[in-house]
């Protein structure tokens, strides 16, 4: 009997090892992590340099869109006030993501001063408790798609070139919440500047909307909400058309799907 019990122990052993073998992750170019009982994995399968877990699906999309948008407008309108770390057009864009991504409970609305009609959230995760990634949402490294590529800041070039997309250098493809950005080399501390395209759903009235960034010491500048068709009343340089060299199109963050 006692041999009996020591083979059926040692069976039920090795039937438990092949179970757990079978379930093992198989190897590949993926970078599975384990963190709060969730498997994430670290992949591009899309191709497009950034790691497919941040992006959205259609319907976050849109709450994100949502957000976003709602959040520029209280921001100029003076309801939600921007943070001075946040002043320049870089920082309004930054602030806006971030706080898109948030849960927008009674809390959040009564720390913002936010007025407006509250949707549905993103459903996939929200900041700043982004599984793995925490508060690093802005992709900062061309070469990894890693968590450790990310950052909780990003410059204005840096989030064109590495976490939106170019969608056309023709105006009419923007829908509200996308992004035109202009670049200036002659201006060696402040080339790339970007601007929030809005358009209104009544009038249909195209606006940009953007934060100049500080002029000097004294002046750390202001918002200005701007029908995009009269941007080059400031100067032909800014005109928002594909003649415009220095226009480098419209864009829109590599989260978004739809």
């Amino acid at each position: 009997m006692r041999k009996i019990f020591i083979f059926t122990c040692i069976f039920l052993s090795l039937i438990s090892i092949i179970i757990i073998l079978l379930f093992l992750p198989k190897e590949g170019k993926s970078n599975p992590i384990e963190k709060s009982n969730q498997l994430i994995r670290i992949e591009d399968v899309n191709g497009n340099n950034y790691p497919d877990f941040l992006e959205l699906d259609t319907k976050d999309s849109h709450s994100f869109s949502y957000w976003f948008n709602s959040i520029i407008l209280n921001i100029i309108n003076g309801y939600i006030t921007l943070p001075e770390n946040y002043e320049d057009c870089a920082g309004l864009i930054r602030f806006a993501y971030k706080e898109s991504l948030k849960k927008h409970d009674q809390i959040w609305i009564k720390a913002t001063g936010f007025r407006g009609v509250v949707k549905e959230d993103v459903q996939k995760y929200n900041y700043p408790d982004i599984p793995f990634y925490g508060t690093n949402i802005f992709k900062v490294d061309r070469k990894s798609i890693t968590p450790d590529s990310f950052s909780n800041y990003a410059s204005a070039r840096v989030l064109v070139e590495m976490n939106m997309d170019f969608l056309s250098k023709n105006i009419e493809v923007a829908e509200s919440g996308d992004i035109l950005v202009f670049f200036h080399p002659e201006d060696p501390e402040f080339p790339y500047h970007v601007m929030v395209y809005f358009e209104d759903p009544v009038s249909f009235e195209q606006y940009s909307i953007y934060h100049t960034g500080p002029i000097d010491v004294f002046n750390k500048g202001e918002f200005r909400v701007v029908k995009t068709k009269n941007l080059y009343k400031a100067d032909p340089t800014w005109m928002a058309v594909p003649e415009n060299k220095n226009f480098m199109g419209v864009y829109r963050f590599k989260i978004l799907n739809y």
